[in-house]
């Protein structure tokens, strides 16, 4: 028998003729591809079909993009098969593409886990990613290249590549402050914490008081209640209900634990969360419900002056006749979709209660951030520190070379506080980000078998 050439091709081949290593060069390419390009895409696709109502949707995608993979590596086979000692064959060239998917994704995996059990941080480099991803493929594919100095050169890599991961999974994981970062979808550049004095963060892993986001008042009680009213119309009745002399509205959500009859044919029901009055106007039965905070003498006013929301108070929505309106002194309507009808508001938005208390900080550093979006007022506070003014919020906005810190409260929260606040923002340091971070998510099968190695 002998011995196998550089030039070998198989018997039958035909076409002109190209260097063996070109030809070899275009069959690893296309390999790589798998890895590097092909699998991305379809995890992405993936991720996004995980979404879909229909939870069977993502498993039919998976199927087909493994059988869609598969299909254009037998088609990479055949168009280079005279490089591949399995290219000839039917059977061979499916036993390829099996070989190079199944395999080179098992080293593509592990190859990414093993990266960043290292903190090379090669899964956060596009580059690094684009090149390095389809290098497992490329390298069980070179395994069956026609030529011995091929296959020696790819079961070396392959050897090395072993040799270094099992180097690397024989050893603790650093602690990565990039990598959980990555896992947190956090970014250092905009990772500032504050302190803010008789407010608790939401959360309270950094310690000290510290927080990243949202923060509400340390006391619970200083918290004012919602205050809202309601109006919304009904036209079916429950069966049997008759309290206080008068039915009771099918879904109208009104109290029920007692009720009071009044002057005027009024009914008062009071509840522990909500109270208020239902009116029969025409064959409907409208609801003036009110939250707790709201005061009965108000809510009835409201019930004796109910009428036909106007066209001004509807604005775009169509009067059915099943929007009511009523006049309420410091509220303002808008539209509310459940119920269907009109809801009212104090009209200086210090009736969202927890939210008029709340402060939120965050930090951007997109190129051109406009901190005076929307606002109703803007002004310079400082060197770098603007007052921002919008509908509900306040606050202050403090630029820091690159980043943006904002620090904004309900329109309860002094603006004292807040200007403070903005100044005191900083960066958290490592140790707290290590403090707050979640562990990256370990693989248990991974896990094992790093114990084990570490007994040999």
């Amino acid at each position: 028998m002998r011995a196998e050439t550089e030039n070998d091709r198989p018997p039958g081949a035909t076409g002109p003729t190209v260097p063996k290593p070109v030809r070899v060069l275009a069959h690893l390419a296309a390999a790589w591809t798998v890895g590097s390009l092909i699998l991305p895409a379809a995890g992405m696709v993936l991720m996004i079909l995980l979404f879909a109502v229909n939870e069977t949707v993502p498993l039919v995608a998976a199927a087909l993009a493994v059988a869609a993979i598969l299909g254009y590596l037998v088609f990479v086979i055949k168009a280079t098969r005279d490089v591949s000692v399995l290219g000839t064959p039917l059977g061979g060239r499916l036993l390829w593409a099996l070989l190079v998917l199944g395999l080179g994704t098992a080293g593509w995996l592990l190859g990414w886990r093993v990266t960043d059990i290292a903190g090379l941080g090669v899964s956060r480099d596009a580059l690094l990613t684009f090149l390095l991803g389809g290098v497992p493929h490329a390298l069980v594919a070179g395994v069956f290249v026609r030529g011995w100095r091929y296959r020696a050169v790819a079961l070396g890599l392959i050897l090395a590549l072993l040799a270094a991961g099992v180097a690397v999974l024989r050893q603790d994981a650093p602690d990565d402050l990039e990598t959980r970062l990555s896992a947190g979808n956090l970014s250092r550049k905009t990772a500032y914490v504050v302190a803010i004095p008789g407010y608790r963060p939401d959360g309270n892993a950094y310690g000290d008081g510290l927080g990243a986001s949202g923060f509400m008042p340390a006391d619970p009680a200083s918290v004012p209640p919602d205050r809202y009213i309601t109006i919304a119309a009904y036209d079916r009745l429950m069966v049997g209900e008759d309290r206080c002399g008068q039915p009771t509205a099918l879904d109208a959500h009104l109290p029920v634990e007692s009720c009071t009859a009044e002057p005027g044919g009024l009914v008062y029901r009071q509840g522990p969360v909500e109270h208020g009055y239902q009116v029969r106007v025409g064959r409907r039965y409208v609801a003036v419900v009110g939250s707790a905070a709201v005061g009965h003498a108000l809510l009835r006013s409201a019930a004796r002056t109910l009428r036909p929301a106007t066209a001004r108070e509807l604005g775009d929505q169509e009067q059915t006749g099943d929007y009511y309106a009523a006049k309420i002194p410091g509220y303002t309507p808008q539209l509310t979709g459940i119920p269907t009808g009109l809801i009212y508001t104090p009209a200086d938005h210090t009736g969202n209660g927890a939210q008029t208390v709340r402060i939120t900080m965050y930090a951007s550093y997109v190129d051109g951030d406009d901190v005076c979006f929307l606002a109703k007022k803007c002004t310079t506070a400082g060197p770098g520190l603007t007052y921002v003014r919008k509908e509900d919020t306040h606050g202050y906005a403090m630029r820091r070379d690159t980043v943006t810190v904002q620090v904004l409260g309900g329109l309860r929260v002094d603006a004292k506080l807040l200007r403070q606040a903005a100044l005191d923002a900083r960066p958290a340091t490592d140790d707290e980000l290590l403090r707050t971070l979640p562990s990256p998510t370990p693989s248990a099968g991974l896990d094992r078998f790093r114990q084990w190695l570490r007994t040999l």
